[in-house]
């Protein structure tokens, strides 16, 4: 076969473009810190990649949301523990109002606490995050508690008294607490409105042992019910908590290994690129050197 100047010439190029390529290539991988990018330079590779990454985002969803739901059982859980201190103070008020030697000043005290401490369940119960009511079920915006007509009363709304839900991980988590879970009594009537029982007794005009009798056998009954609502409703939170924890546990476990895998199928050896790239750089030095000398000059080399 023969030879010529321009098949030489040819080759020449051809090998100096290679070896810029790869020195191109080398620099992007180094420059990157991944040696695949790109379907292109491994297929297989990528394909796994974008899967890995498509489940990290995942799992940023998914931690997000159990933040979002930490947010709010700490919430309740704070409420709640509002709610039992409360319900400590009116005990001794009611134990200290069935008292039969109460004189009529004594009582109208009494009362006049007990119409702070309804005020101060009232708040409790529509208590918020931002804009959002925390025992309003799915009906976040809408006050959980309200006053009609001069008496308070709970929403009745579907959607309020629905607890909220999320999906993490394939787990469905019920997390939420509505108003009628915590401060409706068995009676059929709430918290508020025994209060206000409570509070008008003591102001009316019934004797000292009709008042007794009253309070012992209704109010009392009613608050013992009430504790022992708020005592299970805590339980439950704090259930809801640790569980939570595990799922969060289990979210940041996930991330970790989804990290680790992606860099293992992913990242480039920076030891090795740069070991690379200075011999792909000697052997583009040699590749001009060697072309210095193999292509001839011609008479275009001489024009001045």
């Amino acid at each position: 076969m023969r030879v010529t100047n321009k098949m030489i010439s040819d080759r020449v190029l051809f090998n100096i473009q290679t070896s810029l390529k790869r020195i191109a290539k080398l620099h992007d991988q180094l420059s990157s810190g991944h040696k695949v990018r790109y379907p292109s330079d491994d297929a297989v590779v990528a394909k796994r990649a974008s899967d890995i990454l498509t489940r990290k985002r995942e799992l940023e969803q998914f931690q997000r949301s159990v933040d979002h739901v930490q947010t709010y059982v700490n919430a309740y859980d704070s409420a709640l523990q509002t709610v039992s201190s409360i319900t400590q103070r009116l005990r001794e008020l009611l134990v200290r109002a069935a008292n039969g030697t109460l004189s009529k000043a004594e009582r109208e005290a009494i009362a006049e606490e007990i119409d702070k401490i309804k005020e101060n369940l009232v708040e409790v119960a529509n208590t918020r995050i931002g804009n959002e009511y925390i025992f309003s079920g799915y009906d976040v915006f809408s006050q959980p508690v309200e006053n009609e007509n001069g008496t308070w009363k709970i929403s009745t709304l579907p959607a309020s008294d629905k607890s909220r839900s999320i999906l993490v991980l394939g787990h469905s988590i019920d997390y939420g607490v509505t108003a009628s879970e915590v401060f409706e009594l068995d009676s059929g009537k709430n918290v508020f409105q025994m209060l206000e029982e409570v509070s008008a007794t003591l102001r009316s005009n019934l004797n000292e042992t009709q008042i007794s009798e009253r309070v012992s056998n209704v109010f009392l009954k009613e608050l013992s019910y009430f504790e022992e609502r708020i005592t299970r409703t805590i339980g439950e939170v704090g259930g809801v908590s640790r569980f939570i924890d595990m799922v969060n546990s289990r979210v940041q476990d996930l991330d970790f290994f989804f990290t680790e895998y992606l860099s293992k199928e992913r990242d480039a050896d920076i030891t090795e690129l740069v070991t690379d790239l200075a011999m792909q750089q000697s052997v583009l030095e040699a590749a001009l050197k060697s072309a210095s000398r193999v292509l001839q000059a011609t008479l275009v080399d001489f024009v001045r």
